[in-house]
């Protein structure tokens, strides 16, 4: 039985019905730092701690009690329910659990689920509940985006930014179940050559979003140094014996694939048979430069990343689409600004992400 502080600012503030801004101005401290005390990033002075109780008129040991035993969570799981390594996020008023298989292996887990019979996983927690409810969920299969997620967590702030690799049509869908904070999608209208805003406006119909650019990349074709294939277009992907990896349908790279291929009135099934899709553009990249496959569909970073030969198909703009609710959040704010900011801009330029449009406002869609 190990002993923890339960810090209950934010359970108490939100129980009698008061704003984080009230709160803040209250005490006399800044919204930051009320956000930064009810998620355990801070620990108030003796002073800070009478105001809050003061404020919320409850003693003090109430708002921070001594408890004993192991934190138990009762959560929802995004994907199937199974027990082992998850990560957490509180999102709408419930707890979701994340499976941290494959590629999750590498971070480090907010609790262990098991099965509890039912729809849910019950999750003993590793991190105390104020710093994993500060979680914020991102997907999307640009891996810009695991670099500001690391970018923002290597430094104090609102928010511990967990990235999921998702393709487009799956980080959509999350959005409309309320399993993510932020989506990114690249996904081209095949009728008006549109980027994302047509699809969005036919497929996002719950809740109103915003979408704000994040860059402009080129995808493509990727094979191994030097393409000794002498594959110089889509047509070369016909080529007899040539081992072809696709992607997972619904994504926006599987997509482009299935559009060029049709262009050139080649069938659609020239995947190498025995393996499975790949589960993103850096797994593409892999695939071919360990040398299992000898072409597939991906962007310019992911050939730059493995020093790969790229036959650019496309150009594609990679939009971030966020919920209209949850511009509010600091955390979400502090997202957008790490990303417009200077560093995190010359570092996706430097691996082939066009930022001449980063951080535009490309469309407001109401909910349907």
């Amino acid at each position: 039985m190990s002993t923890a502080v339960k810090n209950r600012v934010r359970e108490l503030r939100e129980a009698r019905g008061v704003s984080q801004v009230a709160l803040a101005e209250a005490v006399r401290l800044t919204r930051q730092s009320v956000h930064a005390i009810e998620t355990g990033r801070a620990v108030p002075a003796v002073d800070v701690a009478l105001r809050l109780s003061q404020a919320l008129d409850c003693p003090v040991e109430q708002l921070f009690a001594r408890e004993q035993g192991d934190q138990q969570t009762v959560a929802e799981p995004v994907g199937r329910a199974t027990a082992g390594r998850v990560a957490l996020a509180h999102i709408a008023g419930r707890w979701l659990s994340y499976p941290l298989d494959g590629d999750g292996i590498a971070r480090s887990a907010d609790g262990i689920a098991s099965r509890n019979g039912s729809e849910r996983v019950d999750v003993s927690a590793l991190r105390p509940t104020a710093e994993t409810r500060d979680n914020v969920i991102v997907m999307g299969c640009s891996p810009a985006l695991g670099l500001l997620a690391d970018r923002l967590n290597a430094r104090p702030g609102a928010g511990r930014f967990l990235w999921f690799q998702r393709t487009s049509t799956e980080a959509l869908e999350a959005l409309e179940r309320k399993q993510t904070h932020v989506a990114g999608v690249h996904l081209v209208d095949a009728k008006s050559g549109e980027s994302n805003v047509p699809y969005l406006r036919r497929h996002v119909r719950k809740r109103a979003v915003l979408v704000v650019t994040l860059a402009r990349w080129q995808a493509g074709i990727v094979l191994a140094p030097g393409n000794p294939e002498r594959i110089t277009g889509v047509a070369g992907l016909g080529k007899r014996g040539l081992r072809l990896i696709t992607r997972q349908p619904g994504s926006g790279a599987q997509m482009l694939l299935e559009r060029e291929l049709k262009r050139a009135g080649l069938p659609l099934r020239l995947a190498h048979p025995k393996l499975p899709p790949a589960a993103g553009h850096l797994e593409v990249a892999r695939a071919v430069a360990m040398g299992f496959v000898d072409a597939g569909i991906a962007t310019n970073d992911a050939a730059h990343a493995y020093g790969l030969a790229f036959v650019p198909l496309a150009e594609e703009r990679y939009d971030l689409v966020v919920p209209r609710d949850e511009l509010d959040d600091p955390r979400v704010a502090r997202w957008f600004d790490a990303m417009t900011a200077a560093p995190y801009r010359r570092e996706i330029a430097s691996l082939g992400y066009d930022v001449a449009r980063l951080g535009e406002r490309v469309a407001e869609i109401p909910a349907a």
